[in-house]
């Protein structure tokens, strides 16, 4: 459906909100690790914006799953789980996503829980390093063979809008 499409291009685009948001959260705790900075508020901003994208994203990414049918996959594991691409969607996906949006929450708390700048510094690369792994390997990268989508969803983006 046209709603669905619009979704998607959303879901994509907030995926470059969301790798720009990352890479900038590890910036900023790996410098303040390696150059033994205060913890300023811009860093502790740097780990909540991450921590909201991803938030965004995953209700975005429900909206997929139930709409898109992806959620009825489930109720036939062993049809799920030996088909590939389907596997991905309704079960990888989802859960490496999920796992990565709990692993940015923890970075946000335990930061916050710690008056040690090093400490927070490393807490907070520690966590945001784990999920951004799981969100790295979570996306369908343009080479990821059959389960691949595009970087982004320019042509699709298009034909919405002339309708």
């Amino acid at each position: 459906s046209m709603e669905m499409d619009f979704v998607l291009i959303l879901h994509n685009v907030t995926r470059w909100v969301v790798l720009v948001l990352a890479v900038y959260a590890l910036v900023r705790m790996y410098t303040g690790l390696f150059r033994s900075s205060e913890f300023s508020e811009s860093d502790r901003k740097s780990l909540s914006w991450f921590a909201i994208s991803l938030d965004i994203q995953l209700l975005l990414g429900l909206v997929l799953y139930f709409g898109n049918g992806w959620a009825s996959t489930l109720g036939n594991m062993g049809s799920t789980m030996s088909q590939s691409a389907v596997r991905f969607f309704a079960v990888e996906h989802i859960t490496l996503m999920v796992v990565a949006l709990i692993l940015a929450h923890l970075a946000v708390v335990f930061v916050r829980r710690v008056p040690d700048p090093a400490r927070k510094f490393r807490r907070g690369a520690i966590f945001i390093t784990l999920a951004a792994v799981a969100i790295f390997f979570a996306i369908p990268w343009p080479w990821s063979g059959e389960i691949g989508r595009p970087f982004i969803r320019l042509a699709e983006a298009f034909m919405l809008w002339l309708v």
